[in-house]
């Protein structure tokens, strides 16, 4: 297997593509054209095998199985154990998929520690519209009651739930989000800003919501976490938008990870692993970024928004976003 950047620091947590097939067609799919490339070359219990064995040795400790929809590979079940014995923590990534059966639910879950479900929705007209398959919501539900029973028996397994957020969803993001913090088991929330890859490169003007709806926003969604012991973050957006409240940025919790996907080698489908030592995946830093006191904990705008946009939504925070999220709740309590 190729690395990408050898000489880059090893990070603990491996995301392994295990899936390139996937029952749904998002409007917002980052995965679309690998999995279109791929379909017909699914990773084998060998390459699944290898890699956690190597990556454990490498001092790898947290594999997330993502894909396409992993639980379209019938080999999860298999690596999951692989992994567990290996000495890995669990992670997946999941739109619900198998886990609406309770027979697959009750073989597979024990062997998960993480959960992350998709929910895009807060009924089946938004969310359907927004996979753009019909029953994905009543699937992902049926999925998300499997998994609160085996956690009501069980204790275990963390569970976040992750929406991507675009123009579709937007005006009802309230409503999804009072559908995910009406569930016990739900202990982490996801909001994740649209990402500029694979279908959504194509749409993305029209899927993107603007930054300055996000900033004027963000205190009302934040409102609705208080109390709820329920952890809000975000993925995909500046610190000045959150205004510097980097306890909800994504970013300041990212760890790093490789990435280990499948790819053409010598004209073949084979593996092949990256580095991804923070999260400034297709995101830059503007100029407007440079007198920006939080500059460097911050990884900046996707770089299509600001194509599509520019940059004029930026306003450069002039103190460090840990000293102005130390404001803001202080102001909260006075």
């Amino acid at each position: 297997m190729k690395t990408a950047s050898a000489a880059s620091p090893t990070p603990r947590r491996l995301e392994l593509h295990l899936s390139y097939a996937c029952g749904q067609r998002c409007a917002f799919c980052s995965e679309s054209l690998r999995m279109a490339r791929w379909r017909r070359s699914p990773l084998k219990a060998e390459e699944v095998s290898a890699v956690l064995c190597e990556r454990r040795r490498a001092g790898f400790d947290h594999v997330t199985f993502t894909g396409g929809e992993p639980t379209a590979h019938p080999l999860l079940p298999a690596a999951l154990l692989a992994a567990r014995k290996l000495g890995f923590k669990t992670y997946l990534t999941t739109n619900g998929g198998l886990f609406a059966r309770k027979d697959y639910a009750r073989e597979v879950l024990p062997l998960v520690d993480e959960l992350c479900l998709s929910v895009h929705g807060p009924d089946a007209e938004l969310h359907d519209a927004s996979t753009r398959t019909p029953g994905s919501f009543a699937r992902a539900m049926k999925a998300l009651e499997n998994i609160e029973r085996h956690i009501g028996r069980s204790g275990r397994i963390y569970l976040l739930a992750n929406t991507v957020v675009t123009r579709l969803n937007w005006e009802r993001l309230d409503e999804t989000l009072s559908l995910l913090l009406s569930r016990a088991a739900i202990r982490h929330c996801l909001l994740s800003n649209v990402a500029p890859e694979g279908r959504a490169a194509r749409a993305y003007p029209v899927l993107a919501v603007p930054l300055s709806k996000w900033r004027a926003r963000l205190p009302a969604l934040i409102r609705l976490f208080e109390g709820s012991g329920v952890v809000l973050r975000l993925f995909g957006l500046p610190l000045c938008v959150l205004g510097g409240r980097r306890e909800f940025s994504n970013d300041a919790h990212f760890s790093p990870r490789a990435t280990v996907e499948r790819r053409s080698l010598g004209g073949r489908p084979g593996l092949m692993g990256f580095l991804s030592r923070d999260a400034g995946r297709r995101r830059r830093r503007p100029a407007v970024c440079r007198s920006c006191a939080a500059r460097e904990e911050c990884a900046g705008v996707f770089d299509r928004y600001l194509d599509a946009f520019g940059d004029c939504e930026l306003e450069p925070l002039l103190t460090s976003a840990p000293a102005v999220a130390a404001q803001v709740r202080a102001e909260a309590k006075s």
